[in-house]
């Protein structure tokens, strides 16, 4: 018998709940052709029983980062086996996830965490990188919501500027320098399947731009990652302490031609499944092989 599985996906009620989600959706189900192929918001209860939850498209978790929060511990206190663990998606809703892996001495963009932006805490940042320009960003965010680059004195109040799409974050917030290297080399995502590089996009913004997510119109590739990115990756994966079923790790390089850690995304990354021909079999594999080493299931 197929084993079943259970896709999350928006909660109706969010602005996530818009029309591309649909199409990611659709890609997994092929992707997991083997299996049954359930999907269903996370903001509601799970009412049968599956052998596997997967927080896949569960995108506008950002929204309400407390209310997600609790639905994966409800899934959790039920016995569901979800993958990535609930435990984990939890630690990593929030960017300061990026404190404990810098604490672990792994390399990451260099970051400032505040409980509220000021123009003072800005000043520190500078002074701390050595440059004018900084990024701003939400500790709970995706998409470059609320994301900005900044090198003025004065800071644009939350919802200003809004005609450019770029709006300061409100409440908690962090404080990165901006890396010249996103405009010429780019972004590098690597994509990991049960613990296991798969394969590597590169993305650059288009001109004028920052932003590498393909909504931006970025230039998206497969390339093959050099050694030390490879490298920072397994170390940032190596930090989780088990085995990941998926994950993606993103970095840019610094002035000094460094890999940082700018996210290690472990909730519903884009997984570039489209680039790479083999991908969706190796992610259907990686299920394939969590559903058989459990044992039990209900």
């Amino acid at each position: 018998m197929s084993k079943s599985l259970l896709i999350l996906t928006p909660n109706p009620a969010h602005p996530s709940h818009h029309g591309r989600w649909p199409a990611v959706l659709d890609a997994y189900r092929a992707a997991f052709a083997g299996f049954e192929v359930h999907a269903q918001p996370w903001s509601e209860p799970l009412t049968e029983a599956y052998d596997l939850v997967l927080p896949l498209v569960a995108w506008g978790y950002h929204n309400a980062p407390d209310e997600f929060r609790r639905a994966l511990a409800a899934i959790k206190a039920k016995g569901f086996k979800m993958l990535n663990p609930p435990e984990i998606v939890s630690w990593n809703v929030d960017k300061r996830y990026l404190r404990d892996l810098a604490d672990a001495g792994i390399r990451i963009i260099p970051t400032l965490f505040t409980e509220r932006l000021t123009i003072a805490d800005i000043t520190a940042a500078r002074a701390d990188f050595g440059q004018q320009a900084v990024v701003l960003k939400p500790i709970v965010s995706a998409g470059a919501k609320h994301t900005m680059i900044f090198d003025g004195d004065t800071l644009p109040l939350p919802g200003e500027d809004a005609k450019s799409g770029h709006s300061a974050p409100e409440g908690e917030a962090m404080i990165q320098p901006f890396m010249p290297a996103i405009q010429t080399e780019g972004e590098w995502s690597l994509i990991f399947f049960d613990g296991t590089f798969s394969h590597a996009v590169l993305k650059t913004p288009k001109p004028g731009d920052f932003r590498s997510q393909p909504d931006y119109d970025a230039h998206l590739r497969l390339e093959t990652p050099p050694v030390a990115a490879v490298e920072l990756a397994y170390e940032a994966l190596e930090f989780v302490g088990q085995t990941l079923l998926y994950a993606r790790v993103d970095m840019v390089r610094d002035a000094q031609g460094r890999f940082c850690l700018m996210e290690l995304e472990l909730i519903e990354p884009d997984l570039y499944l489209k680039y790479e021909d083999a991908a969706p079999a190796r992610l259907s594999h990686a299920v394939e092989h969590a559903l058989g080493t459990c044992g039990h299931h209900h």
